[in-house]
């Protein structure tokens, strides 16, 4: 059954939300989801042992707002994927849209992204995001410059590179018995981004409706350089994660067990040099995997990406 018709004004979204010393930028984001044009909304957030006046934070929200919040604080420190697990599972929404603690929303996202669930089968949609450095927007950074918006349900063109980023998703409560649990060491985001595409169809609103703050207490910071024989077997770990999702589809699931024996291949045998059997491979299937590029000499620029994913 389609929840949009019977009006999208009645659609309750729940807003999950995960916080963690968040203090000092968490307040600008809390007002920019209050002040979406949609109000049907609740927020759960789950404070994951801040150390700060977060958690001090929330309560002052909630003591003003005690309709809309649900606010939660973990005993013990649960970590970036498990908290927001929690969060998604307190939700009561009929659609759960995932928020950062230090972005800001533009009034109208959470309107435009329901607006988008068309189709009965059309389990999540997204919008896109541009950079907040400091308080600048840096409009260089906006990847609907170099990028097609991903739709659709094509699995394989995600399994290299994920285009639909947490901060700015939104999917419909019946996809959270495929989503949960999710893997202790798979990006949440890019986990959901597979699964929807298993279970039915991905939208896309090609606009920017989330400004995301990049600053060096964020996770965009706070992952680390790995060298490039981590980067594969993070890769080809994240890989076997998704070859357990059940309703793959066949194409999909042949392709998938192909990069797997690549990726695994690669990592076996790696000696710091270029590995010349990934990159065939990689090349070979370069318009499955780097689809998403928009450039004026597409072929240059697959070489290139292939060239990349190859090299020690």
């Amino acid at each position: 059954m389609n929840t949009l018709n019977e009006g999208e004004n009645s659609v309750l979204v729940s807003i999950a939300m995960c916080t963690y010393n968040g203090e000092v930028f968490l307040d600008q984001q809390i007002q920019s989801i209050l002040d979406q044009s949609h109000t049907n909304l609740e927020l759960v957030i789950v404070d994951d042992c801040s150390k700060d006046g977060t958690f001090e934070l929330l309560q002052s929200w909630h003591t003003k707002h005690p309709s809309k919040f649900k606010i939660f604080r973990n005993e013990k420190n649960l970590g970036y994927n498990k908290n927001f697990e929690k969060a998604i599972s307190l939700c009561s929404g009929d659609f759960i849209a995932i928020s950062d603690q230090d972005d800001i929303w533009l009034p109208t996202k959470i309107e435009k992204l329901i607006k988008s669930f068309t189709k009965d089968n059309i389990v999540l949609s997204h919008c896109a995001s541009i950079h907040l450095l400091g308080n600048k927007l840096k409009s260089k950074s906006g990847v609907l410059r170099w990028e097609r918006h991903f739709s659709g349900n094509n699995t394989s063109s995600l399994f290299l590179f994920n285009q639909v980023q947490g901060h700015n998703m939104m999917f419909r409560k019946t996809l959270v018995r495929y989503i949960l649990p999710l893997p202790d060491d798979v990006y949440y985001d890019w986990w959901i981004a597979i699964v929807a595409t298993c279970y039915g169809c991905v939208s896309s609103v090609p606009e920017y409706l989330v400004q995301h703050r990049l600053h060096r207490n964020n996770a965009y910071f706070q992952k680390g350089k790995k060298s490039k024989k981590e980067d594969r077997l993070y890769l080809l770990n994240t890989l076997k994660a998704f070859s357990g999702i059940r309703q793959m589809e066949p194409t999909a699931r042949l392709f998938l067990a192909e990069l797997i024996q690549q990726i695994s291949a690669s990592v076996n045998t790696f000696n710091h040099k270029f590995d010349f059997k990934l990159f065939k491979f990689i090349h070979k299937n370069r318009w499955v995997i780097f689809g998403h590029k928009k450039r004026f000499f597409p072929e240059w620029s697959l070489l290139k990406a292939s060239f990349k994913y190859s090299k020690p």
